[in-house]
């Protein structure tokens, strides 16, 4: 089973050369909606939210976050 893991938003967005605030200003989301992802204040994003910061970024969904394989639970 997968867990998630950090949000790799900061890093796709200096990947691309996208500021916060025109990524948040493209999906009509706040600049701090969209900083609390990267510092981690918000846990994960809604299905929804992901799938249109993906396509904005162009981008999977799952290089949105860090993903780790954990052991089954017995």
């Amino acid at each position: 089973m997968y867990e998630v893991g950090k949000c790799r938003l900061k890093t796709l967005l200096r990947e691309r050369n996208i500021q916060q605030k025109d990524l948040a200003d493209k999906l009509d989301m706040s600049k701090q909606q969209i900083n609390d992802y990267i510092s981690g204040h918000t846990s994960t994003m809604s299905l929804k939210t992901a799938k249109n910061i993906a396509s904005a970024l162009g981008c999977h969904i799952e290089e949105l976050y860090e993903w780790t394989l954990s052991k089954k639970k017995k």
